[in-house]
């Protein structure tokens, strides 16, 4: 007999067909479901599994994924996650820990993101932090607890595992095992976990799941709305009754009564009474430092959410996203205790500002506050106070007000104080340390610390210049370092790891003061001398850089002008061409208020190397390695001297115009005092512009450079004869007829390095020269400057270029 005549005979027509109704409608329904859902299969395993690579001990069907997962073992053995057949976390791969063990995977591309272990045991900071900032909406999570997860995972923390579709993470209690499949904004009730109680035991015994799922797991929210029904499911624990919450009398309809105290220092805790009951206190709802909220709901009047951030200790992303899930027309209650400003971010303050507050951006150690406001207020509230600890950070006066507070606060077109930051590191700094002037003055220590700047030219990004080190080499003057290190942040296209501090093991502090800056900084053996210290400082940064093009190099007592680095920049295209070029020097010796005024000019010079120069690494390490005490070993501005680049030359270095660094007023004691003072302390030109352009770098280089004089003698004008007689004897400035012109001169030497008829002429050009002393940027004993706006050459007789002289041009004597 058949299925359907067995059925007739037994239930008859009517009920058979009423039968079938319902088991349709049952399959109709089991269907949605697993839709919404999304496909599972999932069991406990009831044995060992048998997980090696490329498998999860289980098969599945297609577009469906495979799992295992296993919680630790006591604290024997780890756990094990395993996803689409690829072994994720496990004792073998050593990659887990105490707490949550965590796998993130994309949700659109099924690719592994990232696996970490958070030692919720000790603390839940990195695992909030990592939850909302690392983890993207709709992306996989797969957790394996090991020893302990639950010791510090704060209400917040538990929160961050809701999150991800849990309902079971409030059931795991102390050494519980726990496992979770979820996914970021998963309605609650759909994740894939399991919790084993410890019960009696030490340690609960492992829980383990397998199986197949697909993705969406079930419905996904947005993490707002996720975090406003979790606010919404809470109940908030009411304190002590308190009539009219101490009002003398009953507040109107449409008002709620409302107390608000910042308690007193340390020792008092702050209170927040709404509708008759204390909410946040010593004894309800744990008031304390940081930023006490709560959220009232404005057609009850009750408290809906209570929350308390420690923004002294931890920063306030929490607090950022507990604000933002906030319902259109909630009242929020914020009240400051002890400190609540040290971590609190800018973000978060312009959040308090879009619900109505026109001071929290004025919130600073140890200030206090309260603030009431609303979801979706027009303008400011005028329910805010703020009372300002002292300058040594005495605990300011305490605030109370007890007030009625309507459904519907009406803001004001108050403008808000501009946003005022609080720079507690540059505090702890100059609270550790004496004698840092400008840096610590009360009106400066607050400045926010010099953003690097990006490139404006996309081009720059590839010259080797930008990815050289930096070599900051600190002297006695502290305070001249800060402005070095200031003029260096500020150099566009800079990259704060290629700085390298170099400082003398006797000034601790200075690591400290490279780090505000973000800049890696190395102890040296102490030195007796500078120049000691610049050889170790020059060693180090080799082995540091290893591979780099160039080395840059900063003395003491510099400040960098804004092209500083692009003006190097402009140079590398000649030095890579001519190997008889050493580098670059940034300061022109002879770069005064009279001698240098072309931003765009550079010269060819004998002089090695200069204040802030950068050298070629080649140069280094094929002229100067192992043989630093013998060539280097005096003060720059003496010159070092290299062995021969070929059997007649050094080599040469390019020099601006226009000095791209200013070096302090020479302070010190010193035999040669006389000479230093007035080579640094004479007015000097130092460019200020951000990026002008050089012109004729073709030149750069001997054979060009060559040609280029040659050119010059040809066509220049010769100064007089009577005219520079005039100005040497007087020792007063040359005038000369015109200016944006070429004029040369020729003066008589006895031999090549004999200088007196040019130290004679020096008055006429104000040009800074010494008896005891070769002059500066000499060229084959050709000396070029400029002149108030004019280009100006002196040749020596026992120059090359002496022979090129026309007869009829005298030679000075």
């Amino acid at each position: 007999m058949s299925l359907g005549r067995k059925c007739k005979r037994k239930f008859g027509v009517k009920k058979l067909f009423v039968l079938t109704v319902l088991c349709s409608l049952g399959v109709y329904i089991v269907t949605v479901v697993n839709r919404a859902r999304g496909f599972r299969e999932v069991w406990t395993p009831s044995g060992p599994v048998n997980v090696t690579v490329g498998q999860c001990g289980v098969k599945c069907g297609r577009g469906q994924i495979s799992f295992y997962v296993k919680t630790g073992v006591e604290i024997k053995e780890g756990p094990m996650i395993c996803y689409n057949n690829q072994i994720v976390i496990s004792d073998k791969l050593q990659n887990f820990g105490r707490g949550i063990n965590l796998a993130v995977i994309n949700d659109k591309t099924l690719a592994l993101e990232y696996v970490k272990a958070y030692d919720t045991y000790v603390d839940d900071y990195e695992y909030i932090k990592d939850m909302k900032t690392k983890v993207k909406e709709g992306h996989l999570v797969i957790m394996a607890s090991f020893d302990e997860i639950t010791e510090n995972l704060s209400e917040e923390g538990h929160k961050w595992v809701k999150m991800f579709g849990s309902e079971l993470i409030d059931q795991v209690g102390f050494r519980d095992s726990f496992l979770l499949i979820g996914q970021k904004g998963l309605k609650q009730g759909y994740a894939i976990e399991s919790v084993q109680s410890k019960g009696e035991k030490i340690y609960s015994d492992s829980t383990a799941r397998q199986g197949c799922f697909t993705m969406p797991l079930g419905p996904l929210l947005a993490v707002e709305e996720v975090i406003n029904q979790l606010i919404s499911n809470k109940k908030v624990t009411l304190g002590k009754a308190v009539e009219h919450c101490g009002r003398d009398s009953s507040c109107p309809d449409r008002h709620i009564p409302v107390m608000v105290s910042t308690g007193k220092d340390s020792t008092k805790l702050p209170e927040i009474c709404v509708n008759g009951f204390m909410i946040m206190d010593s004894e309800v709802n744990n008031a304390g430092r940081g930023l006490n909220v709560v959220i009232i709901d404005q057609h009850t009047g009750n408290a809906k959410s209570v929350m308390r951030f420690d923004t002294y200790e931890k920063d306030s992303t929490n607090m950022e996203l507990y604000l933002e899930s906030m319902m259109a027309g909630d009242i929020i209650i914020a009240v400051a205790f002890d400190d609540a400003s040290r971590k609190l971010a800018f973000h978060t303050r312009e959040l308090l500002n879009e619900l109505g507050s026109s001071m929290a951006q004025n919130i600073k150690f140890r200030d206090v506050w309260y603030f009431i406001g609303q979801k979706g207020i027009k303008g400011f509230t005028n329910m805010e106070k703020i009372s300002y600890a002292g300058m040594d950070a005495e605990w300011p006066t305490p605030l109370q007000d007890r007030l009625c507070v309507p459904d519907k606060i009406e803001g004001s077109d108050i403008i808000p104080d501009p946003p005022a930051n609080r720079n507690d590191a540059r505090r702890d700094f100059c609270k550790k340390f004496d004698g840092y002037g400008d840096f610590c003055n009360p009106e400066h220590v607050d400045d926010p610390f010099i953003v690097p700047a990006k490139h404006t030219d996309e081009q720059l990004k590839e010259n080797p210049v930008y990815s050289s080190p930096i070599v900051i080499i600190p002297g006695l003057n502290h305070n001249a370092l800060v402005r070095t290190m200031e003029t260096t942040i500020m150099q566009q296209g800079i990259n704060p790891e290629n700085v390298l501090v170099m400082f003398d093991e006797k000034f601790p502090e200075l690591s400290d003061l490279a780090n505000l800056f973000g800049f890696r900084n190395i102890s040296l053996d102490g030195s007796v001398m500078y120049t000691e210290q610049v050889i170790k400082a020059l060693e180090k940064a080799v082995s540091v850089f290893p591979k780099a093009k160039y080395m840059i190099v900063l003395e003491e007592e510099l400040v960098l002008s804004p092209d500083f680095l692009y003006f190097l920049s402009q140079c590398t295209s000649v030095l890579d061409k001519d190997p008889s070029l050493l580098g670059v020097s940034t300061f022109n010796f002879n770069g005064n208020k009279e001698t240098s005024s072309n931003k765009s000019l550079v010269y060819m010079v004998d002089d090695f190397p200069g204040l802030g120069f950068m050298i070629k690494m080649s140069v280094y390490r094929e002229r100067m390695k192992g043989s630093l005490q013998s060539c280097c070993s005096n003060r720059t501005w003496y010159g070092w001297s290299l062995p021969m680049y070929n059997q007649s030359h050094g080599g040469y270095m390019l020099v601006p115009d226009v000095s791209r660094v200013f070096r302090n007023p020479y302070q010190g004691f010193n035999s040669d005092e006389d000479f230093l003072v007035h080579l640094f302390n004479m007015p000097r030109e130092t460019n200020l512009e951000k990026d002008p352009v050089l012109l004729g770098t073709e030149h750069l280089s001997v054979t060009n450079y060559d040609t280029l004089i040659k050119e010059y003698i040809s066509s220049a004008t010769y100064i007089s004869d009577s005219d520079i007689g005039k100005c040497s004897s007087s020792k007063s400035l040359l005038r000369l007829p015109a200016s944006g012109k070429n004029f040369l001169l020729f003066y008589n030497q006895t031999k090549p390095a004999e200088y007196s008829v040019l130290q004679k002429l020096s008055s006429c050009f104000n040009l800074h020269t010494s008896a005891n002393h070769a002059p500066y940027n000499m060229y084959k004993n050709v000396l070029r400057f400029t002149y108030m706006g004019n280009n100006i050459m002196l040749i020596g007789s026992k120059s090359d270029f002496a022979a090129l002289k026309p007869n009829k041009i005298p030679t000075f004597k």
